[in-house]
């Protein structure tokens, strides 16, 4: 059975035709294809503009990412003003079986999918992972959030999760002082606040007093040397671990920790030094058990589309 899945970021839709065989562990994407958001009116023209071009007629579901909220049968993106519904999808596709997930939670169930070539181990934990291990899926790009990947008898289950919109947490006088000045324009941060792209303005805002750059100007200019530029990586790269070392804590995630998104990627010299890798650790008497636990970065451009075809495999129970 061959399924068509879709992967609506803020600014690009990646659509693909998936066939999977969970027997063999494998998902192969076809006839993958990229498009930008801007140039439709809403979703339903993007899938008519990739069927248009595609002469498979043995597609028979469909299952789409997107970032946002979703309900039953629609989903609120977060940063792009479509309304996507089932009904619409439905009609636009002319398939009646259509599920819409999280994009977090694609990302979850793409985890058992992705070829070891598309990872860099960040931190080798001692723990080798088995099956039934839980992992952990932490999204750094435009927004924050965290997805929990578990395993049961059919196979995994990541359910919808807001970790990205809890309240901040600290680990060290640095960290609280940076928080208690973002205290001051808002009484409530969280964890997006410091952990999302715009988490490098707000912080060199605190510790530079500057609010003239971009977050690709902070990392441009601390890979020219600029020191305070560096001390803004390397202050949100403490964030990142003391938020990555409670979540997998929390959820004893020995199958590992996979950072996903541009914002974890560009970040990724910062997360290599020892100030991730302290916050990440540091759990007093469960110190020594955060040492189990291996953190991966993911260069897999379409683990949500693996995802998707996952989780539409895993309902229909094939």
């Amino acid at each position: 059975m061959k399924t068509l899945v879709a992967d609506i970021g803020g600014t690009n839709s990646r659509l693909a035709v998936a066939k999977t065989s969970r027997a063999d562990k494998q998902i192969t994407l076809e006839n993958i294809q990229k498009f930008r958001n801007s140039d439709f009116n809403n979703f339903d023209e993007v899938i008519e503009k990739y069927l248009s071009s595609s002469d498979d007629h043995l597609i028979n579901r469909m299952c789409i990412a997107a970032a946002g909220i979703i309900s039953e049968t629609a989903v609120e993106m977060s940063n792009l003003n479509w309304k996507i519904t089932v009904p619409s999808l439905q009609k636009a596709a002319n398939i009646d079986e259509v599920l819409i997930i999280n994009d977090l939670q694609a990302q979850g169930y793409a985890l058992d999918f992705i070829n070891p070539k598309d990872l860099e181990t960040l931190i080798e934990g001692s723990h080798v992972p088995t099956p039934n291990n839980t992992k952990l899926v932490c999204g750094m790009g435009t927004g924050f959030n965290v997805a929990i990947a578990y395993q049961s008898p059919f196979g995994t289950f990541v359910p919808a999760s807001e970790y990205g919109h809890a309240r901040i947490t600290v680990a060290n006088k640095n960290q609280k002082l940076i928080i208690e000045n973002l205290e001051k324009n808002s009484s409530f941060v969280s964890y997006e606040n410091v952990l999302a792209g715009l988490g490098l303005n707000r912080l060199d805002q605190v510790l530079n007093g500057r609010s003239d750059r971009t977050p690709a100007d902070i990392l441009s200019a601390a890979e020219k040397g600029d020191l305070q530029a560096k001390e803004v990586g390397t202050q949100l790269a403490g964030f990142a671990g003391q938020a990555f070392g409670d979540f997998a804590l929390m959820n004893m995630a020995l199958g590992g920790v996979y950072l996903i998104g541009g914002v974890a990627r560009a970040m990724m010299p910062y997360l290599k030094e020892e100030n991730f890798k302290i916050n990440f650790y540091e759990r007093g008497n469960f110190s020594e058990i955060m040492k189990k636990i291996s953190i991966h970065l993911v260069w897999d451009d379409y683990a949500a589309l693996k995802g998707c075809a996952n989780y539409s495999t895993i309902l229909s129970r094939e």
